[in-house]
């Protein structure tokens, strides 16, 4: 499936949208107090439905995209929870936890979509 040029541009200015936000705002991704659980969560879910939705899109294959998209959420929380030592946090097992859970429910956006029909192609010779 190749992107059409329109939808490459728009892509690339969301993209833009969100490099530009996120530069432009001091973000705080990590408080100090223990009870930051939503913030997993969110984070799990957004990666999550990212992935599985452009695996969808690419795959025509909702189970394949529901598995990469759980499994991209659950590698990014278990390589944050790596680092936390070395940046001076606590690593811990139940933000992990959320962060797989928000990936799982995040990945199943994937499950009310319809599979798309594959284009006819149009010989003009």
């Amino acid at each position: 499936m190749r992107l059409k040029k329109k939808d490459y541009f728009y892509c690339m200015k969301i993209i833009l949208f969100i490099l530009i936000v996120s530069f432009c705002f001091k973000l705080n991704a990590q408080t100090n107090s223990n009870e930051h659980h939503p913030e997993h969560f969110i984070a799990g879910f957004v990666f999550g439905a990212a992935t599985s939705f452009f695996v969808f899109k690419k795959t025509n294959n909702k189970f394949k995209a529901w598995l990469i998209g759980t499994g991209t959420a659950t590698v990014i929380g278990l390589a944050k929870e790596a680092i936390d030592p070395s940046i001076g946090k606590v690593r811990s097992s139940q933000d992990f936890g959320y962060t797989v859970l928000g990936g799982a429910i995040g990945a199943s956006i994937v499950i009310p979509l319809k599979k798309s029909e594959p284009k006819k192609i149009v010989y003009l010779y």
